[in-house]
């Protein structure tokens, strides 16, 4: 009598997992995952978020002007410091040089922006792999390239440039500039238009207006 009730519960059992073994998947296909979620075939998991926070957003009108535009502000430039630029340029060009400029006059909330970004890419982005960052990492990327900052020079949060005495320029001189049959560098041409440039190895395109003094013994030598 035990044998054969025992021999009935082992059947049962038997036919319960068969059961369980042949059971059709979850609806719609899906399958589930170990914590009871559910995973449609052909789907990766979502990508890891990016531990790095955003660039701060531009709200002061005058730097989203900035952003926004394409030609150097020379307008607001003090006089004295549009009156030398315009000197610096017709010197160039008469040695045979060229000129381009790329920075004038900036407000100080775009000053701060472009710190911002300076440290955004240079401390956390540059050498990011992270796969959740890379889409960040492109954009601030691009922008850091569309601003022309040097990575050895960080911008600082008081400029020159804010008090409009001061411009950015990229100016290539010919090998040998002769002005009034006198050999001359760009820094002698820049001191000559009185401006100098005060920190050549670090932002060799910066250029802000030169003490009298300075200026007269350029033009003396």
């Amino acid at each position: 009598m035990f044998s054969r009730r025992f021999f009935q519960l082992v059947l049962a059992c038997l036919s319960l997992c068969t059961c369980l073994v042949a059971a059709p998947p979850a609806p719609g296909g899906e399958s589930a995952t170990p914590n009871g979620s559910a995973l449609m075939p052909g789907l990766s998991p979502p990508p890891a978020a990016c531990g790095v926070t955003p660039l701060p957003a531009i709200t002061d009108d005058e730097a989203l002007a900035f952003e926004k535009g394409n030609a150097p502000d020379t307008e607001d430039l003090a006089p004295a410091m549009a009156w030398a630029l315009a000197k610096f340029q017709r010197l160039v060009s008469s040695v045979g040089g060229t000129f381009e400029l790329k920075s004038a006059y900036r407000p100080q909330s775009y000053q701060i922006h472009l710190q911002a970004v300076w440290l955004k890419w240079m401390r956390e982005l540059r050498n990011n792999r992270d796969k959740g960052c890379q889409e960040l990492r492109a954009e601030v990327g691009e922008e850091f390239a569309s601003h022309r900052l040097l990575e050895r020079q960080m911008p600082v949060t008081s400029s020159e440039h804010m008090r409009g005495l001061a411009f950015d320029a990229r100016v290539v001189m010919p090998r040998v500039a002769r002005l009034k049959k006198r050999r001359v560098s760009l820094d002698r041409v820049a001191l000559l238009a009185g401006i100098h440039r005060p920190d050549i190895r670090r932002d060799p395109v910066h250029f802000e207006l030169a003490s009298a003094r300075t200026t007269r013994s350029a033009i003396n030598r």
